[in-house]
């Protein structure tokens, strides 16, 4: 049974940005920047959320081999040169990642780690989360896939390196 949705501003108080003092970053930088790797593990058996190619007709495929393709691209190609680029400019990332691509793709996972990137939770596979039956249940198992393979839970700070 999935619990009733909150509100935004039952999970957050409502601040008006005129009433909160002024935020100050570190040595009087201007400009924050986070930047997120996100590496997500798509299922083949399901229809592709987005499209780069448009299905014949209207109707999806399954398999929908022209746009998982870009999802197999990204693990094969375009992580490894976002890394390259994060690395040559000595820049640490936050990985975004589905519990599952520890395992599926366990080199994309090392690599994050050994990089010292902090792991997120995104999620198990990659789906909607109100597609997942029991949302909890894919968190917990989230938390514990990150936590058994980097040594800490996600939120807890930076993988050691």
């Amino acid at each position: 049974m999935k619990p009733p949705p909150c509100l935004p501003n039952e999970r957050v108080p409502y601040s008006a940005i005129v009433d909160r003092p002024k935020l100050e970053l570190p040595g009087g930088a201007r400009l924050a920047v986070w930047t997120i790797v996100n590496v997500e593990e798509w299922s083949i058996e399901r229809a592709m959320p987005r499209t780069v190619l448009p299905p014949p007709f209207g109707q999806p495929l399954l398999p929908d081999l022209p746009n998982w393709a870009w999802h197999e691209y990204g693990m094969r190609v375009g992580f490894w040169r976002f890394l390259e680029i994060l690395e040559k400019f000595k820049l640490k990332a936050t990985l975004a990642i589905n519990g599952s691509v520890i395992k599926s793709y366990p080199r994309i996972a090392e690599a994050g780690l050994k990089a010292g990137w902090e792991f997120m939770g995104h999620g198990y596979i990659q789906r909607p989360m109100h597609h997942v039956e029991d949302q909890r249940a894919a968190i917990r198992q989230t938390i514990e896939e990150i936590k058994s393979f980097a040594g800490k839970a996600p939120g807890a700070g930076r993988a050691p390196a």
